[in-house]
């Protein structure tokens, strides 16, 4: 991967990505009492799920062509990305309870706030710099025919071998009958039961 040759969508993507990677590591919230400070970072509860929303989506952003903006499944990808990363900031921040409680007090730390300016910037970057054919329904419709021929491939291979088996069943019991009304021999059968196995 080279740098300065990235796409502009995908150098941006990537830079708040990363941004957003470091971001869970610094403080989201300081607790402090009688001089002593506590600075707790967002490497849990729903941080964990905007860390690895932040990874995917840095490392979606190198993925394919990268002298092109994104393609439509890696481009709604890195939207799906951006918007679970800003939906646990903002779940984060709204579960939050701030404020001086006598002696001791809360306040959100500053990596919470870049938390949620990476997550919305990975979501302005996608969506600025995408291709003119990318929408939000065409990468719908392109998961949902996704999803949809897997399934299928996965129906096909699961119930192709049940017809050929009934129809070795049915050719068997149709030899069977053949050998006892005596239009084939026994020898004729063995031959033709051996070619149908």
């Amino acid at each position: 991967m080279n740098f300065q040759t990235l796409h502009l969508q995908r150098k941006l993507i990537l830079a708040v990505a990363v941004a957003g990677i470091i971001s869970i590591f610094l403080p989201w919230f300081s607790a402090g009492a009688f001089g002593f400070n506590v600075h707790i970072n967002g490497f849990r509860g729903w941080g964990i799920l905007a860390f690895f929303a932040f990874v995917i989506a840095g490392i979606l952003s190198i993925i394919g062509t990268q002298t092109e903006a994104l393609d439509k499944n890696i481009w709604f990808g890195t939207i799906i990305c951006g918007a679970i990363a800003l939906l646990c900031v903002v779940i984060t921040l709204l579960s939050s309870q701030t404020g001086d409680f006598g002696f001791a007090g809360t306040s959100i730390g500053f990596g919470l706030w870049i938390s949620l300016i990476a997550s919305i910037l990975v979501l302005i970057f996608s969506w600025i710099y995408k291709k003119p054919s990318n929408s939000l329904k065409s990468g719908f419709d392109s998961i949902k025919q996704t999803v949809s021929t897997t399934a299928s491939s996965l129906s096909a291979n699961t119930h192709s071998p049940a017809p050929a088996t009934s129809n070795r069943i049915t050719e068997l019991e149709r030899l069977s009958k053949l050998k006892e009304n005596g239009t084939i021999t026994e020898e004729e059968f063995l031959e033709l039961k051996s070619k149908l196995l």
